[in-house]
């Protein structure tokens, strides 16, 4: 079910939920606070020392409150690389990425996040004045999340869906790898297990049917990175293919060109002259 970005405030009841501590509950210690300060927003962001400054962010407590371009955000730091990443470093985590966002998305634009993790991009989005943004995450703990973030900020454009998203509509489970809860994969059920085997089912529904539910008549960007499974939201597949294969795929269709790389994403654009209703994904 899409949950409506008019959520409650953080001192609101929520049916069968506590009330959400404010913001500042968890304050950073002096080590965080000095990681953030040499990293957060500045070009040390992106160097060497990256990996040295959020491994010390890690180190601190599991949860801490902090801004993210100008947003109130509760982040987990020590089971989420994203949250981690994006605490230190703020915009300067996949800098290229949000400038290709700033430069695309508009007040007028859709924005569709499939894999928002902790709602990095999506943020970034409402930050741009997007006013429609669709976050999907197939992880409950990482929506349930990003929804409490969502509720410790007025009122954003942001609609919130927990599910996976492939070819066809069926149910699957969440396969945790590397202690890092947003590089979960979702694998199918297995035929021979029983229910009682598989404790946290996954929906898997076609991302047309969400976007369709959603209200979007177009999609003017997305955004899709779900650890390797981006191929069976994009086509129907006879047999297992890698991302690049696919990224190839589109490329030969005609419809898509490279707009640009970075070190772990491939940037495409809808080709001219179809650029209303453009449709880019990375």
């Amino acid at each position: 079910m899409l949950r409506s970005p008019t959520l409650p405030s953080y001192a609101e009841t929520r049916a069968g939920l506590a009330p959400i501590a404010p913001f500042g509950t968890y304050p950073m210690t002096r080590r965080q606070r000095l990681a953030r300060l040499v990293m957060h927003e500045r070009l040390l962001g992106r160097g060497r020392l990256r990996r040295l400054a959020v491994s010390w962010f890690q180190q601190g407590p599991n949860i801490v409150d902090g801004l993210l371009f100008g947003y109130r955000v509760r982040f987990h730091p020590r089971d989420n690389q994203t949250d981690a990443k994006g605490a230190v470093c703020g915009a300067l985590y996949n800098r290229r990425e949000l400038h290709w966002l700033r430069r695309i998305l508009s007040p007028d634009a859709t924005f569709v996040d499939v894999g928002a993790n902790m709602g990095f991009f999506s943020l970034y989005a409402a930050q741009c004045q997007t006013r429609r943004i669709l976050a999907i995450e197939a992880n409950p703990t990482l929506i349930q999340r990003f929804q409490e973030t969502l509720s410790l900020n007025q009122p954003l454009p942001i609609w919130t869906i927990s599910c996976a998203v492939g070819a066809t509509s069926e149910t699957g489970t969440l396969m945790p790898r590397y202690h890092d809860l947003g590089s979960g994969q979702i694998a199918p059920l297995s035929t021979e297990a029983s229910p009682s085997d598989h404790p946290a089912l996954i929906p898997i529904r076609p991302l047309k049917d969400i976007v369709i539910e959603a209200g979007f008549k177009q999609i003017t960007l997305m955004k899709l990175d779900i650890e390797g499974m981006e191929y069976h939201v994009l086509e129907r597949p006879t047999q297992k293919s890698a991302w690049s294969g696919l990224s190839m795929l589109l490329i030969k269709s005609g419809l898509y060109r490279i707009a640009g790389r970075t070190r772990a994403n491939l940037l495409l654009s809808r080709k001219k002259p179809s650029m209303i209703g453009q449709v880019s994904s990375f």
